[in-house]
């Protein structure tokens, strides 16, 4: 009798933080999920990734059960914001070199009006790598500057034996005329073949000058340094038998194989807080809630998402650092607030947390090996919400006298503090940095944080969340089953998917529904052969549309849902209406008496994956006796006396009262006094903010 061939199984999802390397696989069949934290390995991020794999793959599992590979990465975010890039040249039209040194004055300043003293963003291309082209396409696509191509090969020749790795194209208005950038990279790879060449109407076929450019530039810039690790770990992969398909989480909350990425990697920066996202938006949907606060807390920074109608908020640009890129990404805020984050007392005198952090390398003052700085880890461990013993289920003891010793040294005697005043400050001003944080992705969006509830996880996102929630008064707090992997398992919810946009302006009443509808068909032509080259079959693919209108005196727009199949001409009236809705709700006026504009074309192509099936607890009785692992002191503006809960023993049911601790393999719940916690069908303890401390 022949055996039955094994069908594959395993869904693994990969996540590097700032600290720990991530690691979350899901049966399939039996609904379990295998999960680790391996620490993360900064100087060859691939050592870490395949420390975790090796520990999966060590419990006598086949390479061959694997269904589905994804990652989520910090390489992209990690080569822009420590500015270790590569070796980058600017070409551009010839007299605009001021576009990338003296950007528009709504594309820079957040939140100040102080154009002559804000800082710009560092400039990644230096002037005197910059090639200045002589062409000029005008806004229509017309040529009005035939390309010289005789002096541009003279310009261009600078660039041999330069050791230049990534060259930015990006001249005026190529979004609507391709061809000069086209052949000016047949140039450039005439003269520095080895290099990677982007251009602007490949990577932002879009209007506005300056955050075109600078998304093209941050984008050769992080390339080949994202190229060579994906290149790396796909090899180390394949050495270990794991040779499906690598899918890496982008901005926008989609994941996409390494191939269809390799023109855009400047997609990738905000991977793993998007993939942090999507599993808050699952528990959000698991549990019957859609509008959902993503708060994720690492060991190196804190990020906020917000999730409207089970679905996250996608905004068209996003700031990475002092760069704003203009692509698409699920509406994030991070600060660089984490476990790791360390404390110290600037020249004024006053307490400070982050953004610098211990990392993974040295890592808090506790840890084995750690620094002597000390960090919000080490504050909650001082405070006894920390357990020495049981640190990653007990496999990293931590030093409580060394945080003790650092806390001392650095803030409690300079402040004239003992240790547990000045623990206890670290933790309430990283708190309120976190609280102004959850502000920006609700109030500062005029959205009630009240009308919410918080997702919370990461491996520091349980030890503060209560505490944040009170103080926002967000009524209640859902804890995943593994809060400290939930970015890792966000992976195994993703779906395939690819923003393309298009600038093509037009007149809403004058363009015929013809036009409209042959661009889109045009996008949805390019998906289907991109895709089609990863190996997707067209017929899996689903298409979302949209149009950027704007009022004819306005200068920015907004994104009106199109729907699919054939534009007909009554459609327009539609567009017109909904995007007049819009206006009004966001600005709070409607302008009737002015045309509509079309400015761009944007197409989302989504390959819908099947979701993971969880499976559900049965009810037990409410007392959690059972899974009661002893009693400690810890601090809450006073020594208490606590229950200490081992969540692996909690069962679908049980109520809980605090103060309290729960305790878990790769996190740890505080419960603040006044709460209460119960445990619902899916593993999820929910945390019941009951306003003020009793």
């Amino acid at each position: 009798m022949i055996a039955k061939p094994k069908t594959p199984r395993f869904r693994v999802g990969i996540d590097i933080g700032g600290t720990f390397t991530d690691l979350c696989v899901l049966d399939e069949e039996a609904g379990d999920f295998f999960h680790l934290k391996v620490p993360s390995t900064p100087k060859d991020l691939t050592r870490g990734v395949m420390e975790s794999v090796e520990a999966f793959l060590g419990e006598d599992r086949s390479p061959d059960d694997a269904t589905f590979l994804f990652h989520a990465t910090t390489a992209a975010t990690n080569a822009l914001l420590e500015q270790k890039g590569v070796d980058t040249w600017l070409v551009i039209t010839e007299g605009f070199t001021g576009v990338y040194e003296t950007p528009e004055l709504g594309e820079i300043l957040v939140g100040s009006y102080d154009y002559l003293s804000y800082p710009k963003p560092p400039l990644l291309v230096p002037q005197r790598k910059t090639i200045q082209i002589p062409e000029r396409v005008d806004f229509r696509g017309h040529v009005v500057r035939p390309l010289d191509e005789a002096e541009a090969r003279r310009r261009l020749s600078v660039l041999r034996d330069s050791g230049v790795e990534a060259v930015a194209v990006c001249l005026l208005f190529s979004f609507m005329n391709p061809e000069h950038e086209r052949r000016i990279r047949e140039m450039i790879r005439a003269v520095a073949p080895n290099a990677d060449i982007y251009l602007s109407s490949e990577t932002l076929p879009q209007i506005r000058e300056y955050p075109r450019l600078a998304t093209t530039v941050a984008n050769a810039y992080v390339g080949p340094v994202v190229t060579r690790y994906i290149h790396r770990l796909e090899q180390a992969l394949a050495s270990r038998g794991l040779s499906r398909p690598l899918y890496i989480m982008q901005s926008n909350g989609g994941s996409l194989t390494s191939g269809a990425l390799s023109k855009i990697p400047v997609q990738m920066i905000e991977s793993g807080p998007a993939a942090g996202v999507l599993a808050a938006a699952h528990f959000g949907r698991l549990t019957g809630r859609e509008r959902v606060i993503s708060f994720d807390m690492g060991g190196t920074t804190a990020k906020a998402g917000i999730i409207e109608g089970g679905s996250p908020r996608i905004v068209p640009r996003f700031q990475a650092g002092p760069w704003l890129l203009s692509t698409p990404s699920l509406d994030i805020v991070e600060i660089g607030s984490g476990g790791g984050s360390i404390a110290r007392i600037d020249k004024s005198g006053m307490l400070k947390v982050g953004p610098e952090s211990a990392g993974a390398e040295p890592g808090p003052a506790c840890y084995p090996g750690g620094g002597s700085a000390p960090t919000v880890t080490d504050a909650d461990l001082a405070l006894g919400w920390l357990d020495p013993d049981y640190f990653l289920g007990g496999k990293i003891r931590l030093d409580r006298s060394a945080a003790e010793r650092a806390i001392a040294a650095n803030v409690a005697e300079p402040l004239g503090l003992d240790v547990i005043a000045a623990a206890s400050g670290i933790v309430k001003i990283v708190n309120s940095q976190m609280v102004e944080a959850l502000r920006l992705v609700t109030v500062a969006r005029g959205e009630d944080p009240r009308e919410y509830v918080m997702v919370a996880f990461g491996g520091a996102g349980p030890v503060h969340a209560a505490a944040i929630a009170e103080e926002l008064k967000i009524p209640m707090v859902i804890v995943p089953p593994l809060p400290g992997v939930t970015s890792a398992m966000g992976l195994l919810v993703s779906d395939l998917k690819r923003d393309y946009v298009q600038t093509r302006f037009a007149d809403l009443e004058v363009v015929t529904a013809r036009e409209v509808q042959a661009l889109f068909e045009t996008m949805e032509a390019e998906a289907r052969d991109e895709l089609g080259k990863e190996g997707i079959a067209q017929e899996r693919i689903h298409y979302e549309r949209s149009l950027d209108l704007r009022y004819s005196i306005q200068k920015y727009e907004l994104g009106v849902p199109v729907g699919g199949g054939a534009v007909k001409e009554t459609d327009k009236a539609g567009w017109r209406r909904h995007f007049d809705e819009l206006h009004e709700q966001h600005y709070g006026s409607r302008a009737a008496d002015q045309k509509v504009e079309i400015v761009n074309y944007r197409l989302t192509a989504r390959v819908v994956l099947p979701k993971p099936r969880v499976p559900e607890l049965p009810l037990s009785g409410e007392d959690p006796r059972g899974a009661l692992k002893g009693r400690r002191r810890a601090y809450f503006d006073g020594w208490l006396d606590c229950p200490v809960y081992e969540r692996e023993r909690l069962q679908c049911g049980n109520r809980l009262a605090g103060p309290a601790i729960i305790e878990q393999v790769d996190s740890t719940i505080v419960m603040q006094p006044g709460h209460s916690a119960r445990v619902d069908s899916y593993g999820n303890v929910i945390v019941e903010v009951m306003g003020e401390r009793r």
